[in-house]
């Protein structure tokens, strides 16, 4: 039998990273007897054995390919490459921490030099040679350094080539996590509450068939199970979809702006299973360090103003004083609606409409409407179009990630024609 310069309790540092899949993997193959039901290795790092590891072999590993907890002298140097253009755009940082005294620090600013063709700072994992994978982490938004808005940004993604977009990719806008599929759909995978860590378990089955699935966990509670194809036939240039994580921001490439400039995000326990993986085996643990924060505690929140807003153009008509009667007419107002202007971090805004008309409306991004909009500039009006004249009150009341009410805003105006 060939000798094994490792021993079997020493795979792993003591960070639980694999120093590498395929050596290990070799390794175990080599040292084991009696060897059945061979398969291929399960990833591709460029140097893939040609000798076959058993299932058995792979049980043996508690089915874990690789973890980072970000506390190891060796910090995002195994398996996976880095992408990023600058020093500062991923770290071990102490500034937050889920598990340990440390977690990875990725930061990205309009103005990065791009790399790999983007405005980027990501990890990216080998090509795999299966399609049964597990994926997970805890992430922390700090609120100061990720303000909400319209422009999206990728936080994960599953990249099958083919010059096109990614099969399945991870993407917040507004303060969602939307996961995006190659059909186009989108689904919501609800708010994340910012200054607190959450965690976050996928489970994918990669086919360009029916029998793909897509199931994630967040907080170790199942909130979406998708089954389907969801990733793109493997022809040409095509591959089976490699895992990516950190911010991608396609609205900086080249001389592109948003109305942000910063985002940065800490993520923690970071793990990649195979199939033989459970939800147990996945879901990030956190330690002593995962409720500690070095970032300044959120600024109280408030209703400062409501603003009209005309619906038919999009813009402000003005700010509604308590007490004021605004005629329809002279302001050419035929559509709608009422926008809260707020201080602090803020969750959603629930709106309290009272008098000639009446209605009830939480709205969980901004901008905080009591009609509502679509997150791209245009504004609903509901039935204010136009409104009828009457006098109405309205209350406006911001809550924050916790649920706890912040100071509200009260005014009673009158619509003439």
């Amino acid at each position: 039998m060939k000798k094994s310069g490792f021993k079997r309790d020493n795979l792993f540092r003591s960070n639980k990273r694999v120093l590498s899949v395929t050596l290990m993997l070799t390794t175990l193959a080599a040292c084991q007897k009696n060897l059945t039901d061979p398969i291929e290795p399960l990833i591709d790092d460029g140097s893939a054995s040609t000798e076959m590891v058993s299932t058995k072999s792979i049980l043996g590993l508690g089915s874990l390919i690789w973890q980072e907890t970000s506390d190891g002298s060796s910090f995002l140097n195994t398996l996976c490459s880095k992408q990023t253009a600058t020093s500062y755009g991923m770290a071990a940082s102490t500034n937050q921490a889920f598990n340990g005294t440390r977690s990875a620090r990725f930061e990205l600013r309009a103005t990065d030099p791009e790399t790999k063709g983007g405005t980027r700072t990501e990890i990216s994992f080998p090509t795999p040679l299966t399609n049964n994978f597990w994926y997970s982490y805890a992430l922390y938004m700090p609120s100061a350094q990720y303000k909400d808005e319209k422009y999206d940004e990728v936080i994960s993604q599953w990249h099958g080539g083919g010059g096109i977009t990614p099969a399945i990719a991870l993407r917040v806008q507004l303060g969602h996590i939307y996961m995006r599929t190659l059909d186009g759909a989108k689904t919501d995978l609800g708010v994340v509450e910012k200054d607190k860590w959450h965690t976050y378990v996928y489970h994918i089955i990669h086919s360009s068939g029916s029998d793909g699935l897509i199931e994630v966990w967040k907080d170790g509670q199942k909130i979406v199970t998708r089954r389907g194809a969801n990733m793109y036939a493997l022809t040409g240039d095509f591959h089976l979809p490699n895992w990516k994580m950190g911010i991608y921001k396609s609205d900086w490439n080249g001389t592109k702006t948003t109305t942000t400039t910063l985002r940065v995000l800490y993520f923690d326990d970071i793990k990649y299973g195979s199939a033989l993986a459970s939800l147990t085996d996945m879901l990030p643990v956190g330690g002593s360090g995962s409720s500690s924060s070095n970032e300044q505690p959120p600024a109280p929140i408030s209703v400062t103003s409501l603003v009209l807003v005309n619906a038919d153009t999009e813009k402000d008509v003005l700010t509604i004083s308590s007490g004021s009667t605004i005629s329809l007419s002279a302001l050419k107002l035929a559509k709608a609606n009422i926008r809260a202007v707020t201080s602090g971090t803020i969750t959603n805004v629930k709106f309290e409409l009272s008098g000639t008309q009446s209605k009830t409306y939480t709205d969980v991004a901004t901008p905080y409407t009591l009609h509502g909009d679509d997150r791209n500039g245009n504004y609903w009006y509901g039935n204010w179009n136009p409104p009828a004249p009457g006098t109405y009150t309205l209350k406006a009341t911001p809550y924050d990630s916790k649920g706890i009410a912040g100071t509200s805003k009260t005014i009673s105006f009158t619509f003439s024609k």
